[in-house]
């Protein structure tokens, strides 16, 4: 059993919108309503994929209703803490080209009871567990090292931990070393402190691996995370492709042009990606590959978890990467 952890979970409302004006009026088109937050979307898509998985978390008030409804038409088991506060909406609109503008609400309050609560039923189903995923924001009233917290009690029980957050949470959870951590570019300039320059990708995936500012900046502060004790490191670079680092393994991947439809949920595709191919001891080049094919069918679907199997086998076949053993400690 895959635990996902879902501390801030949330309606996403999908609109369909020609182009957004700020300071008008706009006009859209309901696309979908569904029960969203990083990790209820990587159980969706590990679910797909034929994995079984058991979500936790918080919900609150009407909107907390709706997300378990949801849960259980799709049969997805869980458990959550019931708090009194409403658990977030968030907005997503989505223009004519597929360019996603989100307003994200900031999300429920959990009270001190609350979390002791979910700590005591987070170590009730961690030891079941074959692997955990902690994705998403924290909610507000949890410390910024909440997620450290976890980590430390799935370690107690062996249990590996995969770590998709932002900001603060995952700068405070990656000093808990994690088995696995997938920022993407932004989010991985916020925990080194640094900027990359990626222009060289377009160039081609040698043209970048060879540059100066990836082989004396961004490969640095990818194996400084390595040498910590993080496993697998993915780093989502949007529709240019991903990297990643596993141990001395490091795969480049530039992902297949493809029609854009709606780019909500697709960093969780990547994730379920990868937990699926850990599940499976695939190799680092093949759990590269399979993720950025996942990812790209993905974004060609306007609702979360409705990709075709089909599509990501054709995919695999578009997918251009390149491998390298590094020598470098």
């Amino acid at each position: 059993m895959i635990l996902c952890v879902s501390l801030n979970p949330a309606v996403d409302k999908m609109l369909r919108i020609k182009k957004l004006e700020v300071g008008k009026v706009n006009r859209a088109s309901l696309e979908s309503v569904h029960a969203g937050g990083k990790a209820i979307n990587v159980a969706y898509d590990l679910t797909i994929q034929g994995d079984k998985t058991f979500l936790t978390g918080f919900v609150g008030g009407k909107t907390g209703r709706i997300i378990a409804a949801e849960l259980d038409q799709r049969h997805l088991d869980y458990e959550f803490i019931a708090l009194g506060t409403e658990t977030r909406t968030n907005m997503n609109y989505i223009d004519e080209n597929g360019k996603v503008t989100e307003i994200l609400e900031g999300g429920h309050l959990v009270d001190a009871e609350s979390e002791r609560s979910f700590i005591a039923l987070f170590k009730k189903y961690i030891i079941d567990s074959s692997l955990c995923v902690i994705s998403g924001s924290l909610p507000i009233g949890l410390n910024d090292d909440f997620y450290g917290v976890l980590i430390d009690i799935a370690k107690k029980s062996n249990v590996p931990v995969c770590l998709d957050s932002s900001g603060n949470a995952l700068y405070e959870g990656v000093k808990h070393i994690p088995n696995l951590i997938k920022p993407n570019l932004s989010e991985l300039e916020n925990l080194t402190k640094c900027k990359y320059d990626i222009s060289k990708l377009d160039e081609g995936i040698e043209e970048f691996y060879q540059s100066p500012s990836f082989q004396n900046v961004m490969l640095e502060d990818l194996c400084d995370l390595r040498n910590m004790g993080i496993e697998i490191i993915c780093v989502t670079l949007g529709e240019k492709g991903m990297i990643i680092l596993s141990g001395k393994d490091l795969v480049i991947c530039k992902a297949p042009k493809v029609n854009v439809v709606n780019t909500v949920g697709s960093g969780d595709s990547v994730m379920a990606a990868l937990v699926h191919s850990i599940k499976r001891n695939a190799t680092a080049k093949d759990m590269a590959v399979y993720a950025t094919a996942l990812s790209s069918a993905h974004v060609t679907t306007m609702n979360v978890g409705d990709v075709e199997p089909g599509e990501v086998s054709k995919l695999m076949k578009e997918v251009e990467y390149r491998t390298y053993f590094l020598r470098r400690g």
